[in-house]
């Protein structure tokens, strides 16, 4: 199931990239909203634009850490569920910029905000919720451990 997810992801990265370079050829920049608005712009740096020109850089050391990412993930116990959720939407999307970066030099940004964090595409928001599902299974589950760990104390017999 996990990773199906991961696939999912990967897919649906992909699937909003080639839509958004069809329809953006074909309208230009769409204002969705005051919100939204939909512009292509192509990076060949990091995050928010940072560091233009070391797209190739970076996606090798992407593939590294997705790589250790995928390991963790496969080592990661069942139970928990969150996290492993979490680092699934993570791998597939930044699976999805790393094939960008590597086979292109390139990854297509196409989602404006007014929000500071620039341009950006549905990896990048894949990336951020993977994150913060992983986050917040850690909590969850250490959480959950103490509080198993309390009761494990409480029925034990004193010595």
């Amino acid at each position: 199931m996990i990773y199906l997810l991961m696939l999912l992801a990967f897919l649906a990265d992909r699937a909003s990239k080639w839509w958004a370079a069809a329809y953006l050829a074909e309208h230009g920049p769409t204002q969705v909203n005051a919100f939204f608005t939909l512009v292509e712009t192509y990076n060949r740096g990091i995050a928010f634009g940072m560091f233009q020109g070391v797209g190739p850089l970076v996606g090798w050391l992407t593939l590294g850490v997705l790589i250790g990412l995928f390991i963790y993930l496969h080592r990661l116990p069942r139970h928990q569920w969150l996290s492993r959720m979490g680092l699934a939407i993570l791998i597939g999307g930044a699976s999805g910029n790393l094939v960008d970066r590597l086979f292109v030099g390139e990854v297509l940004d196409f989602i404006q905000t007014p929000l500071p964090t620039g341009i950006f595409n549905l990896s990048d928001v894949l990336i951020y919720v993977g994150l913060a599902l992983v986050i917040g299974g850690d909590a969850f589950h250490g959480r959950q451990k103490a509080a198993e760990s309390r009761v494990m104390e409480e029925s034990s017999p004193p010595p």
